[in-house]
């Protein structure tokens, strides 16, 4: 026990955690199987001093994780189509128009059906069909494409070790811990689902659907040991085989002992 350790009840720490990483080509994994392959390195997000370095480091507790892509998009301003047309906007640098039914436009978009950013500095104001959807004016249009903020479905993977600083896969040191979808076009997601079991049950007033009389209701998360790390990358299952370029931010929070 460290000079700074306290008796405490579980759950209840001495410092608070927050980890975060960015996750871009880490890629773990092959499209058949989680585990870390030769010559694949996931980022460290945890790391409760496997290097056992510190002498006030009991171990801790990781109780939330979450993953936020790093891009965003605005959506639409305005749409385009027959339900809208006549209808009158005002536009400022940087909004999105998108054009859904061309037939409806006055002067031809200029590469049809999807999304338009304004590029003037100006406002630009009338009425929806009778403005020109296209570029090298002062008042022009960028034109993003069909598939403008698009964001893919995206798997990351968590690892834990222990007693290691340098885990080697064919060892078998990197360990699953679970693994936890984004779903397509989705900002954030939060990864207490599919985390583990703690021992210790939480408060509960009564009995929850699903749980049997006296089944406790328990709290999810990761008793983490000294020298423990928790590493995570990106599940290479093709689509992703060269990661996610457009990244993301892992954050984890918990608590020190």
């Amino acid at each position: 026990m460290s000079s700074t350790a306290t008796n405490k009840q579980p759950l209840l720490v001495d410092r608070p955690l927050v980890d975060t990483v960015r996750v871009t080509t880490q890629t773990v994994g092959t499209p058949t199987t989680l585990f870390v392959q030769g010559g694949q390195a996931p980022s460290i997000l945890v790391d409760m001093d496997a290097a056992l370095e510190e002498d006030n480091n009991n171990g801790g507790v990781i109780d939330s994780i979450s993953i936020v892509r790093n891009d965003y998009y605005r959506d639409a301003d305005y749409v385009i189509s027959s339900g809208t047309s006549g209808n009158v906007i005002s536009l400022t640098n940087g909004q999105v128009v998108l054009v859904f039914d061309t037939d409806v436009v006055s002067t031809p978009a200029a590469s049809g059906f999807g999304y338009y950013t304004y590029t003037g500095t100006t406002t630009l104001t009338g009425i929806n069909t009778s403005l020109k959807y296209t570029g090298g004016t002062s008042s022009g249009f960028a034109y993003n494409g069909v598939n403008y903020g698009y964001q893919p479905e995206v798997t990351f993977v968590f690892y834990h070790t222990r007693g290691t600083t340098q885990p080697i896969p064919a060892s078998g040191d990197y360990r699953v811990l679970f693994a936890k979808q984004v779903p397509a076009n989705t900002q954030r997601v939060d990864c207490s689902d599919v985390m583990p079991e703690l021992a210790t049950p939480t408060v509960s007033a009564g009995n929850t659907t699903g749980l049997g009389n006296g089944t406790p209701l328990r709290n999810r998360g990761v008793y983490l040991e000294r020298g423990d790390r928790i590493y995570v990358g990106v599940y290479a299952d093709g689509v992703n085989s060269s990661g996610y370029i457009a990244g993301a931010h892992i954050i984890a929070q918990g608590g020190f002992f």
